[in-house]
């Protein structure tokens, strides 16, 4: 399992956590849109590149843009600021050797149709990744989304293996206040899921827990064990609790991750 981990860099120590338990990164450095800049890109790239170097992780993803990025906006001209952003994030995810990105649905409640969500980001999604290599993929992340049918929609109207889906735990318990349990999040979702992003809360606000049940009320055996049953065996991990040090020792005392020699 210790391949597929990954530590967000906005946690306390990530860097260090990551290095002492030989674990993988994802960079978060991009998550404000204006870091993206021209006049900021060199001091970002050499930020980045520090962060990967003192960690000395194997694998690296990167976190897209997620400020006023719309993917599915009715507004052309707010579909192109998106495409913009997410492409100067590509970028830097090529300067860096960066194997994928994670990037957010961008859906706003009470503005978009679920259906029009549904196929439009089907549309984008495509649009974006139809020159981009082989080699390169895309996790799109729940993040205000209430329930995981509008996700599996969109998915279905989407024929490209580099595109699947980032489930965020920690925002499906939080924005669907727990009234859709986390094994029908799972299994719906999970013919599409490469990713997840895994951290606690109460269902009340999206507090970045760590993994124990003081911090939140979802049980992470329950979690690991409906992975287990409805997701692809290579699906991957970022640990995006506040307190990473907390969360990893939680997976190695509870044998998810065995200790490093």
């Amino acid at each position: 399992m210790r391949k597929n981990i990954f530590i967000a860099t906005f946690s306390y120590g990530a860097v260090d956590v990551i290095k002492e338990n030989q674990l993988n990164i994802e960079i978060n450095h991009t998550c404000i849109s204006e870091e993206l800049n021209p006049e900021n890109r060199e001091k970002l790239l050499a930020a980045i590149r520090r962060d990967v170097t003192d960690c000395g992780a194997d694998r690296v993803i990167l976190h897209g843009p997620f400020t006023e990025i719309i993917p599915a906006a009715i507004d052309a001209r707010a579909r192109d600021f998106a495409k913009q952003r997410l492409e100067e994030a590509y970028e830097v995810c090529r300067e860096i050797g960066a194997e994928g990105m994670v990037v957010h649905t961008g859906w706003v409640p009470f503005m978009y149709f679920k259906e029009w969500q549904a196929e439009k980001g089907a549309i984008f999604w495509q649009d974006f990744m139809k020159d981009k290599p082989e080699d390169f993929r895309i996790f799109v992340e729940n993040v205000l989304d209430d329930e995981p049918y509008m996700l599996a929609n969109m998915m279905k109207q989407i024929d490209d293996p580099r595109i699947g889906l980032c489930l965020d735990v920690g925002h499906a318990l939080a924005a669907g206040h727990n009234a859709i349990g986390m094994e029908e999040w799972i299994r719906v979702l999970g013919p599409y899921l490469m990713h997840f992003h895994i951290h606690n809360n109460h269902g009340d606000r999206d507090a970045h827990g760590a993994l124990s049940q003081e911090d939140g009320v979802l049980d992470f055996h329950e979690v690991f064990g409906w992975i287990r049953q409805y997701c692809r065996p290579d699906v991957t991990f970022t640990i995006e609790s506040r307190d990473c040090a907390s969360a990893v020792r939680w997976l190695t005392e509870n044998d998810y991750l065995k200790p490093c020699i």
